[in-house]
């Protein structure tokens, strides 16, 4: 074999280890990225017009609701390709209050909540807050920014209003006593309008 030959098959070799190190280069980084087992990312239903702890004609179920503290927020992005101002956030979760298992997702003792949905949430580093997450087609969904309430530490009134909501299956009715706890958050009305839908359906059973 000439000298010639030999350069050749030397080229090729070196360029396709060197293409099969960047390939896995490459992989290694999505996954880093992608596959954060502590992190869970929830999509934002910014279509939705409520948010919040109560938000459907009667009250919607929770799929997810947990206590934690804000650890980042990134700056607003405004995207001419969404039809809403991104804004990504991170919280440390806590402690979660209640985890329902979903068609395709499910709450494994994540240590943080990622969403892009804090634009207009008036939270910051280091406040301490509750979350209220829904279902959307099988998966965890946040609606907005309401559903990240700040709150003053993990024993707040409201943490136990809906501690208390939570145990008796989410009916509305429980909460009517906490109802001026919950004007002093502005969610009177919408408290009021899913107790009175429940009671209507209840009468009608």
């Amino acid at each position: 074999m000439d000298n010639k030959n030999i350069s050749f098959i030397i080229l090729v070799l070196a360029t396709t280890l060197f293409g099969y190190g960047q390939t896995n280069n490459h992989l290694r980084g999505k996954k880093g990225i992608n596959d954060n087992l502590d992190t869970l990312d929830i999509g934002y239903t910014y279509w939705w017009s409520d948010s919040g702890p109560f938000i459907g004609l009667c009250g919607e179920n929770y799929s997810l609701v947990f206590l934690g503290i804000v650890r980042d927020i990134n700056s607003p992005m405004k995207d001419t390709t969404l039809l809403y101002t991104s804004q990504e956030g991170i919280i440390e979760i806590t402690e979660t209050i209640k985890a329902r298992r979903l068609q395709k997702e499910n709450y494994n003792s994540h240590k943080y909540f990622s969403s892009d949905c804090f634009y207009n949430s008036d939270v910051n580093g280091g406040d301490t807050v509750m979350v209220f997450c829904y279902e959307y087609e099988g998966s965890y969904s946040i609606p907005g920014p309401k559903s990240i309430m700040k709150i003053d530490g993990f024993d707040d009134p409201t943490v136990r209003s809906i501690r208390k909501y939570i145990q008796m299956g989410e009916n509305p009715i429980t909460l009517k006593e906490d109802m001026d706890l919950w004007k002093s958050k502005g969610l009177e009305n919408k408290l009021k309008q899913i107790i009175e839908c429940r009671e209507e359906t209840h009468d009608h059973e």
